[in-house]
């Protein structure tokens, strides 16, 4: 498949210490520049800690693909790609694309359609251009794949990390093409995506009642009455307490004005509204997610594929549970809980996920040893068996249906 892409090269921003965390300082919700177009995948960054921000044409979306680079694709041993959760974009990876990146390792974050700053060129979200397209965890997984083979180009040793939504793509990618993936790191996974059948025909009363499957144009009486909860929805307000539910303690300082603005900024597109809807009524999966773990345990088991969990431990969606579960499904995983740390572990607790991930990596390529806890204490190695009641008894219910 075709692809063109427009990019521009930035310098890194000059790091700034705050509560002995590193960050930098970036513009909030700020248009993107353009560039002129490029009709070859963009050139590599001039020096390791060049930051490349550009944009890419898939022929299946009307409009451009956003994407991060750092690193020296040309000269790298390994790349590593990053998936954001729902709602955010490539921002949500700052620490990781500044801090990464070095003469071996080549950092990646794509903003998937519909999401951060990949959205259709088309003014109004009525245009015929838009028409058929739809949003959801199959077109997101072919997005991702398209990318990876287009513009990374395809690489021998691709690991692709994935936080919540992300980390459900990650394993998708993984389980329908290994081929392209050497390595996961999956970050507090969310195990469901979407409520309608992925096949219409499968007898479910839900198949048969769905009035909708999420291909554009939404229909006039699904989009009016979700408009006005729609800017409730996307507010400042609602946005900061969502954040403020589902960061741990230690990601309470990051929970601030620049985060909450970059999340708000892209539902002001005039797609936004319609690329909503549309998520919410797209198909579930074409595979499920014990599907996709099966598959990727397969990989694991032969020794071709390695698989890194980077849970916080104070999540209060994806709970400890449900690592537990995927840990007892996919057994070489390796599962580092991380404490003080909620749903969002890369943006939360960057030098934790940082330090695990450069030295999980090098392990992997026979460069030093796994490690078992972070340089700052606050992720460990653990075996991820059941603690509490509850998990006891789901731990139970495993054993039960396995034997």
């Amino acid at each position: 498949m075709a692809s063109t892409a427009r990019s521009i090269a930035r310098p890194r921003a000059a790091p700034t210490r705050r509560n002995g965390r590193t960050r930098s300082k970036r513009p909030v919700a700020s248009p993107r520049a353009s560039s002129s177009s490029a009709s070859s995948p963009p050139s590599s960054a001039a020096a390791v800690g060049a930051r490349v921000d550009a944009y890419y044409e898939w022929s299946r979306f009307p409009g451009r693909v956003h994407y991060e680079r750092s690193g020296d694709p040309a000269t790298c041993k390994r790349h590593v790609l990053l998936l954001h959760g729902f709602g955010v974009g490539t921002f949500h990876y700052d620490a990781q694309l500044r801090e990464l990146a070095d003469d071996d390792t080549c950092v990646w974050a794509l903003d998937y359609c519909g999401q951060g700053s990949s959205w259709p060129t088309a003014s109004s979200a009525d245009d015929d251009a838009v028409a058929g397209f739809q949003y959801g965890a199959d077109t997101w997984r072919d997005q991702i794949e398209h990318f990876v083979e287009t513009i990374v180009g395809a690489p021998d040793a691709l690991y692709v990390a994935g936080n919540s939504l992300g980390g459900y793509l990650a394993l998708y990618l993984a389980a329908t093409r290994p081929d392209l993936v050497r390595g996961l790191f999956l970050l507090n996974a969310t195990p469901f995506w979407g409520f309608n059948p992925n096949d219409p025909n499968d007898g479910s009363l839900l198949g048969k009642l769905a009035p909708w499957r999420g291909a554009l144009p939404t229909p006039r009486w699904i989009k009016a009455p979700l408009r006005a909860y729609w800017d409730s929805f996307r507010s400042v307000e609602n946005v900061r307490g969502l954040l403020g539910l589902v960061y741990g303690k230690a990601g309470r300082e990051r929970l601030d004005d620049e985060l909450v603005a970059n999340i708000v900024a892209p539902t002001d597109n005039p797609h936004a509204l319609d690329a909503f809807c549309s998520v919410v009524w797209s198909p579930k999966s074409a595979l499920g997610f014990d599907e996709m773990l099966a598959a990727v345990d397969e990989e694991t088991k032969r020794g071709r594929m390695c698989v890194a969990m980077l849970y916080g431990r104070d999540d209060p969606w994806v709970v400890p549970l449900w690592g537990q579960r995927l840990k007892r499904a996919v057994r070489a995983a390796d599962y580092y809980e991380l404490s003080e740390t909620g749903h969002c572990p890369a943006h939360e607790s960057p030098g934790t996920v940082n330090d695990i991930t450069r030295r999980y990596l090098r392990w992997h390529s026979g460069e030093g040893d796994k490690p078992v806890v972070s340089a700052d204490g606050f992720g460990s190695l653990i075996d991820g068996r059941a603690r509490n009641p509850f998990e006891k008894l789901d731990e139970w219910r495993f054993a039960r249906a396995d034997a």
